[in-house]
């Protein structure tokens, strides 16, 4: 599932070529129809440059809008830099502050695809090649392509602390902060990858349900109480807190759970483990079934805490 940061990403990126293509590529065209000499041959290479940055945008979401956008603004000063009128009826100083105003729009693009860095590189370019009237004040438009520019480092940056903050989440929601085990959340994004993998490997895949406690032990006692887990379990295992009472496992390759409640056992002498082979069944159902059968038993949940080997 897509984060809200990835979607806003993907959506920018989408917009970005949606543009280039519909209204760069529309404007070119005409161009090409009814352009001067020049305006042709600006054209012809926008074209070529957005038709060779598209196809890199899919290996290369990212930097294909920089890359693009950098040659399509280095063709916007060679356009600028020509004595002839590009728009017919336009004199220098009308295409200069057009371009000028083009130049704005893409530096803030360029900021918000590529950062910083990129940008400054961009704005120090655009002042140094950018021809400007022998009249006027036309300087104004440095600051106006500055701010621009800030702008969209200033939603590169948001991005990217979206991206953190969705990463803290992320961390804090998959895993239990007591034990260092993954969580409820985690097992519902895993259980549908293991049942891959078992079914790709052909190999038996097995859930465990465990009862390791019915008492509430403090946060020491229960890192060591997962460290011990871990350690009693195989490598590779899937291992999960339910709830403050309840661990469960996902084991591939493992045909019956007695292996398992041996290895527990060495650890735990109470631990009370069931298990099903869940090989084509949900989530839900596994756990309905491990439960049923867990509390099916007669014997009552013992508290095994005060068994825990001390480290």
């Amino acid at each position: 599932m897509l984060h809200s940061s990835e979607l806003v990403r993907s959506w920018l990126q989408r917009l970005y070529w949606h543009t280039s293509w519909f209204g760069g590529v529309a404007l070119a065209l005409s161009q090409l129809w009814a352009g001067s000499e020049a305006a042709q041959l600006l054209a012809v290479a926008y074209l070529v440059v957005t038709s060779m940055a598209f196809l890199l945008a899919q290996p290369y979401p990212q930097w294909a809008p920089v890359a693009h956008l950098g040659l399509a603004l280095g063709l916007l000063v060679w356009a600028l830099q020509q004595p002839g009128a590009l728009v017919p009826g336009w004199n220098q100083e009308m295409v200069l502050y057009a371009g000028a105003t083009l130049a704005t729009l893409g530096l803030t693009v360029l900021g918000m695809f590529g950062g910083l860095w990129v940008m400054l590189g961009g704005l120090v370019l655009l002042v140094a090649l950018v021809p400007h009237p022998a009249s006027g004040p036309y300087w104004a438009v440095w600051p106006l392509w500055a701010l621009g520019g800030l702008v969209g480092v200033a939603v590169f940056r948001a991005i990217g602390r979206l991206e953190a903050a969705q990463q803290e989440l992320s961390r804090v929601a998959l895993q239990d902060r007591q034990t260092g085990l993954s969580t409820r959340l985690a097992l519902e994004a895993d259980y549908q990858r293991y049942q891959a993998l078992a079914s790709r490997s052909d190999q038996p895949l097995l859930f465990s349900y465990w009862l390791l406690s019915a008492s509430s032990p403090d946060d020491q006692l229960l890192q060591e109480l997962a460290q011990l887990t871990r350690e009693a379990l195989r490598q590779g295992d899937g291992l999960y807190r339910i709830d403050e009472h309840h661990f469960c496992g996902l084991h591939i390759g493992l045909v019956s759970g007695h292996e398992l409640t041996e290895r527990l056992s060495q650890r735990f002498a109470s631990a009370r483990v069931v298990w099903v082979a869940c090989n084509g069944l949900s989530l839900e159902e596994a756990l309905r079934q491990t439960q049923e059968l867990l509390y099916r038993s007669p014997r009552r949940p013992v508290q095994i805490l005060s068994a825990t080997p001390k480290a």
